[in-house]
């Protein structure tokens, strides 16, 4: 029981950082087109999963607007849930992560999709409420 109520924890504040990030995201207007946060939101999981998490990372690393958005609320996400990586040293994000042991590597990768997974959810409703308030 004690297990399924830390599950649920930690889901629910993902779910909460998710829907922030994104909302943040909508209502900033230096990132650029919202459909084209929402597009990229929806293609970084396959980013990751071809190319790997630190590939991925050094992508939007180099990129601004959307994909910088993105990069931006994983960094704050993994600062905020591994905050003992991040001590020392101002190491970049994509530096922090490319120099994880393989098995933190693997976990972080995995904590990253499924942060990524409620993105899309709130990015695709946060479209919708747009599209219904154009017309």
């Amino acid at each position: 029981m004690a297990k399924n109520i830390q599950r649920v924890g930690i889901e629910n504040g993902r779910a909460a950082f998710a829907f922030e990030a994104v909302k943040k995201a909508k209502e900033d207007k230096r990132i650029g087109k919202f459909e084209n946060y929402r597009s990229y939101v929806k293609k970084m999981p396959s980013l990751i999963q071809v190319n790997g998490l630190g590939q991925a990372l050094a992508f939007c690393y180099q990129k601004e607007k959307e994909y910088g958005a993105i990069y931006q609320a994983l960094h704050e996400w993994f600062q905020e849930k591994y905050p003992h990586a991040f001590q020392g040293d101002k190491k970049e994000f994509v530096q922090v992560v490319i120099n994880l042991p393989s098995a933190e590597y693997r976990l972080w990768t995995m904590e990253a999709l499924a942060l990524l997974n409620w993105m899309r959810k709130f990015v695709d409703g946060m479209a919708k409420e747009n599209e219904e308030k154009e017309q």
